[in-house]
């Protein structure tokens, strides 16, 4: 039973961290981000070694309120690095909030469907799930609900995850064997009904995971081949400018 417990609790961790394409063992791109970014109207705005530099839409740069003067060859490489922040960042913050989302619905229906809706693991599920949520929404969004990319909470989610682990896995195993432990009262046979039970849960739940690994994988590849394009434009603009030589805010590795 001890070893039934062990992979039941480790492939339904699994199957969380698989929500988000940060955590995920990277099928597609492991990002590493560098730097934050916010867009405020129609301007960029971001951090470079605790200064704060702007570019509108017309790739004129500011540190402060000071215009840096540019020739036309930075501008216009600047003007694409506007547009292309403008474009991506909403889509990235939409993306992986609504691709953590309906993974977690996913879950949620293998768990109510196998366990009951009044199951104490779906509960405790669904509130790692809301604190998880929580936490990735204050990393891609303001408090106004506008898109930005804050490197320093999003790195503290993953970090926070990882501490979690062993607690998580030992919630999720004693809760889910109590839910199925009040499932069996009345059974003839205990043992092999909560034994059935738990290999029942563990082959739909990884079925899921194959599903909504498959499922997320395009949206995953369409996240990385932007930050992809990001560091290739800001590598470009680092060449042209020399204020912003050392700049990056994600590298793909």
């Amino acid at each position: 039973m001890g070893s039934h417990n062990h992979t039941y609790a480790a492939r339904v961790f699994c199957f969380i961290l698989a929500t988000l394409p940060f955590f995920a063992s990277a099928e597609t791109c492991q990002p590493e981000l560098h730097g934050n970014l916010a867009i405020d109207a129609d301007n960029v705005v971001f951090e470079k070694n605790n200064d704060m530099f702007r570019i509108d839409a017309t790739g004129n740069l500011f540190y402060d309120i000071h215009r840096i003067s540019l020739s036309d060859v930075q501008r216009a490489s600047l003007t694409e690095y506007n547009q292309i922040i403008r474009n991506d960042l909403p889509f990235i913050g939409r993306t992986l909030t609504e691709e953590l989302h309906t993974s977690w619905l996913a879950l949620d229906g293998v768990i109510s469907a196998e366990l009951g809706e009044k199951s104490v693991l779906r509960g405790e599920i669904g509130k790692f799930h809301q604190y998880l949520q929580d936490r990735v929404n204050t990393s891609l969004y303001s408090p106004e609900s506008l898109p930005v990319l804050n490197h320093q909470a999003l790195t503290l989610v993953v970090r926070e995850v990882e501490a979690s682990i062993p607690q998580l896995i030992a919630t999720v195993a004693s809760q889910g064997l109590m839910d199925i432990a009040l499932l069996s009262e009345g059974k003839s046979n205990k043992m092999q009904f909560i034994s059935q039970k738990m290999a029942t849960l563990q082959d739909k739940l990884a079925d899921e995971v194959k599903l909504q690994r498959n499922r997320t994988l395009i949206a995953r590849q369409a996240v990385c081949d932007r930050f992809e394009q990001w560091q290739m434009q800001e590598a470009e603009i680092a060449s042209l400018i020399p204020a912003l030589s050392d700049w990056k805010t994600v590298t793909i590795r």
